[in-house]
């Protein structure tokens, strides 16, 4: 059935407060299409822009940006995809003209569009308008479950490729939310070897050992770093920070090897003091890692169709798009694993 002139949307009207409205259907431009959204997973960038935290998505917005569904309508110079394909989407559309984009960065393009920003709605919605430079196809049986993680694996995907590393590199993370869990898999699919995991929830713990974690340690045990250094072996060749709590870094910093390397992947509420001595001491390398490139979703997409990667088990709730606000309540609690939105009615 084709698209009416309405559907329903969960609206952010301001922070703290989620809205089942009914709002236009989007139009397409020339380089857009129109996409019926089956399912939409929720991020903590979801989280911080509902708390008013966001360093720059604010309310009145339709959140959502890990998206399956299919194509419903195309612009007219939307070339390669068809209606009724099966579609994933990065988070941002990128300007494909500025020096960033030009050298094949286009996460790092400062003019591009993001989804749940400034009138660019999200997909906590029955249909989005993408970009064109947004879009991936996907195989027409996949489960929309994998096509809704496809955005948050990529990255983690991205923030592993900057390890510097030797084959059979050791890794702790420290966070084991969802992007956290995303980033054990991609571990495993990138080869890395001892993979630890570090939180304070022994569900986390569970989720993260079942998708191919080598240990887990609970911060609010005594030594728990100590606990995670002897599980990995030693210290950790590469650490990937999945938290904004403010000790995140300094945990890091005391569980990397000298010469080491931690992969920032998380954005903090506020400035967090870190202990420099220890990074300049132990000449750490820090890097920041934002968002994904157009060949990190295509690897993820590789993993899922042709590896027969399958962590849709990472998913623990789904819920109705009328009940999104709950879905934000369960992530704003930490509940283990993550949390989507189901439009194809398998709701739980």
């Amino acid at each position: 059935m084709s698209p009416g002139a309405t559907m329903r949307a969960c609206l952010l009207a301001v922070p703290g407060e989620l809205r089942l409205c009914t709002l236009p259907v989007p139009s397409v431009g020339p380089r857009e299409l129109l996409v019926r959204v089956l399912t939409t997973g929720v991020c903590g960038s979801d989280l911080a822009t509902y708390r008013g935290t966001h360093p720059y998505k604010r309310a009145p917005a339709v959140l959502g940006h890990e998206l399956c569904g299919v194509v419903e309508r195309l612009g007219s110079e939307v070339r390669g995809l068809a209606p009724g394909d099966l579609v994933c989407a990065t988070a941002y559309s990128p300007c494909d003209v500025c020096a960033a984009c030009s050298e094949g960065a286009p996460h790092l393009c400062s003019a591009k569009r993001s989804l749940s920003q400034a009138g660019f709605d999200g997909s906590f919605a029955e249909y989005v308008a993408v970009a064109e430079n947004m879009a991936f196809k996907l195989r027409s049986d996949l489960d929309p479950v994998l096509g809704a993680l496809v955005e948050p694996l990529s990255i983690a995907a991205h923030a592993l490729k900057l390890a510097r590393r030797a084959p059979g590199a050791s890794l702790a993370i420290v966070g084991t939310g969802s992007i956290g869990l995303c980033t054990v898999v991609a571990a495993r699919a990138l080869r890395f070897g001892a993979v630890v995991c570090l939180d304070r929830d022994p569900e986390k713990g569970e989720l993260a050992l079942a998708h191919g974690a080598t240990g887990y340690a609970d911060v609010r045990a005594p030594g728990a770093l100590v606990r995670a250094q002897k599980l990995l072996g030693g210290h950790a060749d590469v650490v990937a920070v999945c938290s904004g709590h403010p000790e995140a870094l300094d945990d890091a910093a005391a569980l990397a090897r000298p010469g080491g390397q931690i992969i920032v992947v998380s954005y903090f509420t506020e400035r967090v003091a870190v202990d420099l001595n220890t990074i300049v001491g132990r000449e750490l390398a820090v890097v920041g890692s934002a968002l994904a490139t157009p060949g990190d979703v295509a690897e993820v997409i590789d993993w899922l169709e042709v590896d027969g990667l399958d962590p849709s088990n990472i998913v623990r709730r789904r819920f109705a798009l009328k009940d999104a606000a709950l879905a934000m309540e369960a992530v704003e609690r930490g509940s283990p694993g993550k949390t989507l939105i189901d439009l194809t009615g398998a709701t739980s």
